[in-house]
């Protein structure tokens, strides 16, 4: 799925699928054949508007988006959107991402 013109923004490793309900390929996380079963979930640092260049959760979201792995990308901003509190702007603005990044994955 990965194109390697695509500029990335972290040394991070892709899933082995992107998740598209309804095609066949396991839900990553209730599914045991899921890329992400088991895994247990890591709290996210809030992300600063200052330090977002910093902030590896909200790249690694960018770069699974610009790579087509929406379902994935809308579950990295989610954890970020969970630890801004889910209110304000920064939170706001992670919504916005994750509201993309589910288009996408319709």
């Amino acid at each position: 799925m990965s194109d390697n013109s695509i500029q990335r923004y972290t040394d991070l490793t892709f899933p082995p699928y992107t998740y598209v309900p309804g095609s066949g390929t396991p839900h990553p996380i209730s599914d045991p054949k899921g890329h992400m079963y088991g895994d247990p979930a890591k709290a996210s640092l809030a992300l600063d508007p200052d330090e977002w260049q910093k902030n590896e959760t909200f790249l690694y979201g960018i770069d699974l988006f610009n790579h087509g792995y929406y379902w994935e990308a809308h579950e990295a901003w989610e954890s970020l959107w969970h630890a801004a509190g889910r209110r304000g702007p920064i939170a706001d603005f992670l919504k916005g991402l994750i509201k993309l990044a589910a288009a996408g994955v319709k």
